[in-house]
């Protein structure tokens, strides 16, 4: 009996959680000798999730004290860290812990900020597990042997689609289904659907969000006649059985691996239309089991191409059914993944501490832990917290201000960073930097004086003040901040010229 306790983030109705209930339940029905256990590092858990979590036979902890903690920790063969960046896992990477065998799952590709694996995580683990071929095909894995890293993708639950058949439909159906907000989703995605030209089409939105942002507008723009959106939606089986066409077009610098919303369509046979990012181009093939399209407008055409070529349409459906049955079968990754429990077996079990992976000192700031998180991938951030050269320091802030969706708002991000370490002046000023490239100038102020009062001293938040202040109208604080400036760093001659054209007339 092989005892793996899985460490993640929550209990969600999400892919991670998911694949993890999926792994135990498939071992199960292959009597594959294992033993479940899940430790939660939130207390908040999606209801549906936990049952399923029983029903494979997993005991679940949510959020235990220490004390249970190090003792299941003891107890287990293997310790499964289920892997994206985000604050409470990289603090749980922080404890003390006593020996273990320690596998990462990584949900993520991997290449880009703010989900980024970096040496420490492989270097702090005994086995390194991917999602997509294309992470294990990053140069930073060349730093393991093969011994230590392989690719399970994340496994779907196929009794999800059982005796699933297409129904009648009066609508040429394009389906989404999944996170609905633009750290996962395309930017454009309202308006590039809005422009297909064929008749009766319908989008069918599935997840939870900001559907209701996306509602106000598609109204706004007087196509809410194409859109039905959902909401969180548990038996896709009736959403797939009406689908057309799988519209699943993803942000550039989006995190997503094996997508098991993918998987499921394909395996249903419906063709896919996707951009190439993320692990996603390594599920389907242009024109063999789907489309892949380089631009907004070659979404809309193929799109519209798929409507007016049936024939197409039910051959590249086939082709991707056809590709799911041969590599998303639930029973073998959970296989595969059992032979990689009983590899790891072989090993002993270690101490490890995180401090000696990465010169981690108990006395490092919230900012500092986040910057660690990214590796390499946003030297700005480190240029913002030590360099003392006023133009490297407004160019890197500027950058960190035009931070993309996923680095300021998604999973490991600037805000979510921010929201759980909120007496960190940094994560304050970064975060008040993003709000006021946003035009959020009210928030940003806010945020700019919260920095101000946890401790941040230097001249040129007062710049950041100012600007904020001036497009509120708030010409006292903007005065007040311009005086600060010229009075504490007279060289930034740009405060003395702003100030003068407020007040000259």
């Amino acid at each position: 009996m092989i005892k793996i306790l899985h460490i993640i983030d929550k209990l969600s109705s999400t892919g991670p959680a998911r694949s993890l209930i999926a792994s135990a339940k498939y071992a199960l029905k292959q009597n594959l000798i294992q033993e479940h256990c899940i430790i939660t590092l939130h207390s908040d858990v999606y209801p549906l999730t936990l049952i399923q979590a029983k029903q494979a036979q997993i005991k679940v902890f949510r959020k235990p004290d220490r004390e249970i903690l190090i003792q299941e920790i003891e107890k287990a063969d293997i310790v499964q860290i289920h892997f994206w960046n985000n604050p409470s896992i990289y603090e749980f990477l922080s404890l003390d812990f006593p020996p273990m065998r320690l596998l990462l799952w990584f949900k993520i590709i991997g290449d880009k900020p703010p989900q980024i694996i970096t040496t420490g995580l492989l270097s702090y683990s005994d086995f390194a597990l991917t999602t997509s071929p294309y992470t294990l095909n990053l140069p930073i894995f060349d730093h393991i042997s093969e011994n230590q890293k392989d690719i399970v993708y994340g496994i779907a639950d196929d009794d999800r689609l059982k005796n699933l058949q297409p129904q009648p439909h009066n609508t040429f159906n394009v389906g989404y289904i999944g996170t609905v907000n633009f750290a996962k989703m395309h930017p454009h995605y309202i308006s590039m659907s809005g422009e297909v030209s064929i008749p009766n089409v319908k989008f069918i939105v599935c997840g939870g969000g900001i559907e209701k942002q996306l509602q106000e507008e598609v109204n706004q723009l007087g196509i809410a006649d194409k859109f039905d959106f959902r909401g969180y939606v548990e038996n896709i089986k009736q959403i797939l059985a009406i689908l057309d066409v799988f519209g699943y077009p993803l942000c550039e610098d989006t995190y997503a691996t094996s997508e098991k919303s993918l998987q499921e369509a394909m395996y249903a046979g419906i063709p896919p239309v996707v951009f190439p990012y993320g692990g996603v181009k390594c599920l389907v093939t242009h024109n063999q089991n789907g489309l892949i399209v380089n631009s907004e407008s070659e979404y809309r055409n193929a799109i519209e191409y798929l409507y007016h070529y049936p024939e197409e349409r039910i051959r590249l459906g086939k082709n991707a059914r056809h590709y799911a049955l041969e590599n998303f079968n639930s029973k073998y990754w959970a296989k595969k993944l059992h032979n990689i429990y009983q590899q790891m077996m072989a090993l002993p079990k270690r101490k490890r501490l995180w401090q000696d992976i990465i010169n981690f000192s108990q006395n490092k700031t919230p900012a500092q832990l986040f910057i660690e998180s990214l590796g390499e991938s946003a030297p700005q951030f480190q240029v913002s917290l030590s360099c003392d050269d006023t133009q490297e320091l407004l160019s890197a802030e500027a950058k960190i201000a035009q931070s993309s969706v996923l680095l300021s708002a998604g999973e490991g991000g600037i805000i979510q960073y921010r929201n759980y370490y909120p007496d960190d002046a940094y994560l304050r000023l970064w975060c008040g930097l993003v709000l006021q490239n946003q035009h959020r100038y009210s928030s940003a102020l806010s945020e700019f004086e919260i920095s101000l009062n946890l401790g941040f001293n230097h001249w040129r938040i007062y710049w950041y003040i100012a600007q904020c202040a001036i497009v509120l109208k708030d010409l006292d604080t903007a005065k007040t901040s311009l005086e600060y400036i010229i009075n504490n760093n007279p060289q930034f001659i740009l405060a003395q010229k702003m100030l003068n054209s407020l007040f000259t007339e």
